[in-house]
Order: C-alpha cells, then sequence, then structure tokens
C-alpha cells in the first residue's frame, strides 16, 4: 500500500477531504498534516485524525507565512511518530514550503508532489515581490518531482511561462468523485420550470468573490423576482464587508449553508437551473485560469453553466458547445440573456448539457486507482518492496470509468494514425489489414500524407469513399511528428487514444486490439512495443540481422522484446491522447528520436510507459548502403538534440558507439604512431568476429554481412552525435 504524507494549506477546506477520499479509495494509505483556518465539521475524513500545524486565516498573508515558519521549525516534533511515507504531498505554497522540510526529514529521498489547484495573485505580480514570490516557489519546489495541477491554463501561464519550477505536470481535473457503479447512468430529464415560477440560478461552494455577489445582487433585483440566486458553501468572511447582512437586505438572494461533497451534490443541484461558473477573484490571473468545482458540480448533475467570455471555463465549455456565455460582467448583460429565455431554449440548453459524456464530469474507484497508479510510479521504495503492481487494477480501463469487459476495444475510442510519403507499394495492403480491426473497435483511420508524388494520395481518397472510417489529411511540414500531431490537433478531442502505424512496416491483424486491451489492463498512459525486423534483399536481410543482434542494437529490449514491463521508452505503439497532449505532443524541430524525445517529457511528468509483450510490429529495414546511413546519421543528431534539450545523458549501449568516429579519426595518426590505430582496429575486429560468430554459432550465413551493415550503423550514428553537437556548439559560439 503506497504511503502518502498528505500536507495541506487547509484542513476545513472540503476539497482536501476529497482528495483524501480519492486517495483512499485508489489504495494508499494516507497520513494528514495542515494548518486550519477555520471549523468545518462537514470537511472531515471519517476515521481520520489529521495532525494540526496551526493556525492560519483568510487574507492575512504575512499571519500564515509565520505560522509556516513555526511548523517547520517544529516539525520534526509535530511528525513523531509519522513513518517514512512513499511520497509526500504539498497542497499550496505554504505547504510546499513544510513538504521540503518533511522530505529533509525523512532522508531527502522521498518523492514530493506540489498540489497546486489555484495560483495566489502574489505569484503573478511583476514587481519585487511577486518574483520574490515565485523564487520562493522554486526554491521549496526544487526536489519536487510532480506538479499535480486542475488546469491546463495554470500549466501554460504559470507553470510553464513563469514558474522556475522544472517538474513535470500532471493533470487532475476537479471532478466529482463517486463510487456508486449507477453513478454513469444518464439523469433522469430535469423538470421543466413551471409558469409563474422564477429562474434559479445557483452559486455553490468556495464564495470568495465580491464582484459575483455584488453583480448578482444587482441582476437579481432588476429581474423584480423573476430570478432567484440561491447561496450554498464556505464564504471567505474576510473577502466580504458583511456577508450575512448583505444577503439578508437582497430579496433575491438565499444563503442555505454548506453542504457535503460529494454526499449532498444532486440535491442542491437539483434545486437549480443554472450554475454560477464565474470568480472574479483575482480577476484577471487566476479566475481566468480555473476550472472551478462547480463546474464539474453542476453539468453532473444537469444544470445549465453560466461562464465569462474570454476565461479557460469558456473556452472549455465552447469546446463542448455546451452552457451560457455573457462578454460582460454586468446586470444588464445577464438580463439581456434572460429577458430571452424560455421553457423551450432551456430544455435544449439542458439537454446538451445531459447528452455530454458524463466521464467528462465524473471520476469514479478506477480514476482513483489511477491517481494512486501515477504516485505510485515516483516512489523507487514503493516498488522496491514489489508492491507497485497491485495498485494497478486488472479490470480498470481508461481514464477509470468502466470496468474491463469482452467488448473493451469498443468501449473507448481510438485514433489510428499513418504518417505517410510515397507509399503506393504498401498503404493499401495496410489500409486493408487495417479496416478488419475497425469492424471491432470504435476507432477512425487518418491517413496523414506528407505530399506524395506517387499513387499513395489517389489510393487512399479512393478507399476513404467506399469506407467513411478512413480518412485523408494534409501534412505540409511532411514530419512524421508534425503528422500525429496535427492528426491529434484536429481530431483528437473525439478520442481517448492514438495509436502510431508507420506506413512501411507490418502489423499482426489484432495489433490496434491488443495495445487497446494492454492499455486498459494495465491503465498505462503510453504502451509500447518491440520491433522485429525482416529483410528480403541480401543487404536488408543482413541489416535485419544486425538490428535483431546485441551487434546492432546495444540489447534494446524495444528491439530484443521481453517480457510486459513499465520502462522509460521504446517503439511508440499507443498513447493516451490526454497525456499526449499534457506533455505538448510531438517535438517538430526532431525529424529523428522524437520518440525518445516524448518519452523523455512523459516520465518527467509522471505518466507511465507499458512495454507490452502482446504483441509486436514487423519493420523493414533500409535496403542500401547509403539510406541507411543516412537514416542513422539522422538517429544519431537526433539523440544529441535530445541530449542538449534535456541534459539527459545516454546510456552505455549508447555510448560505445559514440567513440567509433573519434577512433576513426585518431586513426590517421598512425602517420605518427602506429598505436593510433589499435582502437578503431580493434573495434573493426570486434564487430567482424561477431559478425563470423554469428554465421557459424548461429547457423545465420549473413552474419559477415551483417557485421558490414552494423558497421556503417555505428558510424553513421556517431557522425550524426557529433556533428549535431559541434553545429549546435557553433551556433551558441556564433550566437
Amino acid at each position: 500500500m503506497l504511503k502518502v504524507l498528505y500536507l495541506v494549506h487547509d484542513l476545513a477546506d472540503p476539497a482536501v477531504r476529497r482528495r483524501v477520499l480519492m486517495l483512499h479509495e485508489g489504495g494508499a494509505e494516507v497520513t494528514l498534516a495542515g494548518f486550519r483556518r477555520g471549523e468545518n465539521r462537514l470537511a472531515e475524513v471519517h476515521g481520520l485524525t489529521p495532525i494540526e500545524l496551526g493556525r492560519t486565516a483568510d487574507a492575512k498573508f504575512a499571519q500564515r507565512m509565520g505560522a509556516v515558519a513555526k511548523a517547520v521549525t517544529g516539525l520534526k516534533s509535530l511528525l513523531k511518530g509519522v513513518g517514512k511515507p512513499d511520497v509526500i504531498i504539498g497542497r499550496n505554497l505554504e505547504a510546499l514550503a513544510v513538504a521540503d522540510r518533511a522530505n529533509a526529514l525523512f532522508g531527502g529521498d522521498v518523492p514530493v508532489v506540489y498540489e497546486c489547484l489555484d495560483i495566489h495573485r502574489l505569484l503573478s505580480r511583476d514587481d519585487l515581490l511577486g518574483k520574490a514570490m515565485r523564487g520562493a516557489e522554486a526554491h521549496f519546489g526544487r526536489n519536487a518531482r510532480l506538479i499535480m495541477t486542475s488546469s491546463p491554463a495554470f500549466i501554460e501561464h504559470h507553470f510553464a511561462a513563469r514558474s522556475g519550477m522544472t517538474a513535470g505536470t500532471l493533470l487532475v481535473e476537479n471532478k466529482v468523485i463517486s463510487f456508486d457503479d449507477t453513478a454513469l447512468q444518464q439523469p433522469i430529464a430535469r423538470p421543466l420550470k413551471q409558469p409563474g415560477q422564477p429562474w434559479k440560478i445557483g452559486w455553490f461552494g468556495a464564495l470568495r468573490c465580491r464582484k459575483s455577489l455584488k453583480l448578482l445582487a444587482d441582476f437579481s433585483r432588476s429581474m423584480e423576482g423573476r430570478v432567484e440566486i440561491v447561496l450554498r458553501g464556505r464564504p471567505a468572511y474576510s473577502e466580504f464587508e458583511d456577508f450575512d447582512g448583505f444577503v439578508r437586505d437582497e430579496p433575491y438572494l438565499t444563503f442555505a449553508g454548506p453542504y457535503r461533497n460529494p454526499e449532498d451534490l444532486q440535491a442542491i443541484y437539483d434545486d437549480v437551473h443554472f450554475s454560477w461558473a464565474i470568480d472574479f477573484f483575482e480577476e484577471g490571473l487566476n479566475s481566468s485560469w480555473l476550472l472551478p468545482n462547480r463546474l464539474y458540480e453542476g453539468c453532473l448533475y444537469g444544470t445549465v453553466p453560466i461562464a465569462l467570455e474570454g476565461t479557460q471555463t469558456a473556452r472549455f465549455l465552447g469546446d463542448k458547445a455546451i452552457g451560457l456565455g455573457i462578454r460582460e460582467a454586468s446586470a444588464a448583460g445577464l438580463q439581456a440573456l434572460f429577458e430571452t429565455m424560455t421553457g423551450e431554449r432551456y430544455q435544449v440548453l439542458s439537454q446538451a448539457v445531459a447528452e455530454t459524456d458524463r466521464k467528462t464530469w465524473l471520476a469514479d474507484r478506477s480514476d482513483c486507482q489511477a491517481l494512486v497508479a501515477n504516485l505510485s510510479r515516483l516512489a523507487p521504495a514503493f516498488a522496491e518492496r514489489g508492491e507497485a503492481a497491485a495498485i494497478v487494477p486488472e479490470t480498470v480501463s481508461q481514464e477509470g470509468w468502466t470496468t474491463m469487459k469482452s467488448d473493451v476495444c469498443a468501449s473507448v475510442s481510438s485514433l489510428i494514425i499513418i504518417p505517410c510519403l510515397n507509399e503506393e507499394k504498401h498503404i493499401e495492403a495496410l489500409l486493408g489489414k487495417l479496416s478488419r480491426e475497425l469492424d471491432h473497435m470504435n476507432a477512425k483511420i487518418v491517413v496523414a500524407d506528407g505530399g506524395s508524388k506517387d499513387a499513395t494520395r489517389e489510393i487512399v481518397a479512393r478507399i476513404s469513399m467506399t469506407d467513411p472510417r478512413i480518412v485523408l489529411l494534409d501534412n505540409p511540414r511532411r514530419l512524421q511528428s508534425a503528422a500525429t500531431n496535427l492528426a491529434v490537433a484536429t481530431f483528437g478531442r473525439d478520442y481517448d487514444y492514438l495509436i502510431r502505424i508507420d506506413a512501411h512496416g507490418d502489423y499482426p491483424a489484432d495489433y490496434c486490439r491488443r495495445l487497446v486491451e494492454e492499455a486498459v489492463e494495465t491503465q498505462a498512459d503510453s504502451v509500447v512495443v518491440a520491433m522485429e525486423t525482416v529483410g528480403f534483399g541480401m543487404f536488408q536481410k543482413a541489416t535485419a540481422v544486425a538490428q535483431n543482434s546485441k551487434l546492432g542494437n546495444g540489447g534494446s529490449k524495444h528491439r530484443e522484446g521481453a517480457k510486459g514491463h513499465w520502462t522509460n521508452h521504446g517503439h511508440h505503439a499507443l498513447m493516451r491522447i490526454a497525456a499526449f497532449e499534457a506533455v505538448g505532443g510531438y517535438d517538430e524541430t526532431f525529424s529523428h528520436n522524437e520518440d525518445a524525445e516524448l518519452d523523455y517529457r512523459l516520465k518527467k511528468s509522471g505518466f507511465g510507459i507499458w512495454m507490452t509483450d502482446k504483441t509486436r510490429m514487423v519493420y523493414y529495414p533500409r535496403s542500401s548502403v547509403s539510406t541507411l546511413f543516412r537514416q542513422y546519421l539522422g538517429y544519431g543528431r537526433g539523440r544529441a538534440k535530445n541530449i542538449l534539450k534535456h541534459g539527459s545523458m545516454p546510456n552505455v549501449r549508447q555510448m560505445l558507439p559514440l567513440l567509433v568516429v573519434p577512433v576513426f579519426i585518431g586513426a590517421f595518426l598512425a602517420v605518427v604512431s602506429w598505436a593510433a590505430v589499435i582502437p578503431f582496429t580493434l573495434w573493426a575486429i570486434a564487430c567482424v568476429g561477431y559478425g563470423f560468430w554469428m554465421a557459424i554459432g548461429q547457423r545465420n550465413p549473413y552474419g559477415p554481412l551483417a557485421a558490414v551493415s552494423a558497421m556503417v550503423m555505428h558510424f553513421a550514428w556517431s557522425a550524426g552525435f557529433w556533428m549535431e553537437l559541434l553545429s549546435f556548439r557553433g551556433r551558441k559560439v556564433a550566437s
């Protein structure tokens, strides 16, 4: 069982309770410790007694910093009796500072996760104070392995643009948690408003926006009883002069008190028609970037959300073609919106929300298990205890929505992408094989063509005329990485997985289905495969022998194959589109090695890569020395670019070929000393000797020629690597 130390900014925050419930349900053992800003019995977790680190208050930043300093100083005593955790989560900046200290107390090797669901206004300032706050965030998060946040706009506008933190990011939306198997069923149609009854707008959750309160009060007065506002949740009294008095004096505002989440959600949302999904707190910054809890809660139970155009919430709703947007935050704007609201229009709006996939709003038991599985991958101590496998349920599907069934391949959606260029010899047979898989899957095939000059485009167009599940997409950038990015950007929003197919390869008849089954069973974010290389002509057969041997692949498991296991890299086959988009897709500046570069970012962001042993692809190598040389020259350049971009060092099997070009150049020093030729001679003898060993020991007649292919591969890879490294240095000096 994964042991989690969860350090929080406010033990009275209902969102803390939800996260603890998720961790518990996912199979983790949670120790909860944090500050307390007030009393809220509804935020308590039954059976869990938290460790209180101190008392803090809203809108008193200096007081909170003092409480943090005091807690950090006395943390050893406060955590007395707490065993070493596998993972430490710090929720918000003040808890991150405590997490940094806790990690040091436990030996400094516990993975730290920074959970940030709000960007404090001080972090967004451009003055010295803002820079100091971001510096503090970077300092306390310097050892963080993962940033867990709830909105892609937080990543785009803060963590990628301004924060000094280098940890990967994991998007965990503020979905409603439910462990009821009936929760995914479509809700019963909401009752229509009866004539004479007012429309009701619900503003539920953290009530901290003074501007929203004033706006809703002015609007409801202007509507003279035709619209009522219902408030529920936990007011931030420090943000209002007199919240209770203000509400009491407004004729069409009602405050109905706090509620339990998720237990009371259906009852409170069934009482309103619309949900207020607007927040002006820290206007233009955090309020424009967040995706609030009430967005997911209200939509799950069929209310129509109201959002402000230009915010992340409005973009999110616009992508799904649901909800109402207002251009300006004014009572007049709201009044114009509701003056034309009829029962028929509301029914259309509500039905659109109800027809949206409920997985958009809901996280169930398997989603909790997915969260804990992601955290467990950060914890080497957890894996060493042999418990990691227990965390991944055998019957969990993509994003944890339904248990696995016999028709699992039809229960999730897949986008099969084929980047291609001048593949008229192979594309028709490949599409014929894949189209038979479509009969058993919920999938579409996209052929992303890079401007073929042969008959490839005509073949695909002809096939797509009779099978609308196959479409042709222009790829003006020509690269495979660009093709995949473009296909996902064009079609990906409607699919769970992407499956990448090489037009020049061959695949088992059930290849795509096996990949989906593996992804569902292991809950991996990426499934990679081994490659079996096959040749036809003499040189191609020799190259295949080389690439299938340790001489050519250095013992790479995605070349040789191995029992299914978690890995850092492999030949790309399937990827969860949410994970692909979360890390930004392929880097299109890479013409080669783009898969390894993406895998580096996936792992850094906490996503899991599974090497399957249930299927593999067949690869046909280059058939001439010149084309093989150019291919491996590109591989070498790509690997060097990866190192220059991320600072990741090559492993031993890659380090050895790097020496080939230096020892080749060094051999010319034989005119000075005969010893200079020894390294090059040893390499050549080793390659030729290995080739003859394959010929004799493995009875493979292509062994000697395979040695020549391997030498071409080694030399080209090394040359490409050093060319890229030296050209980068030249560009750096020139700049």
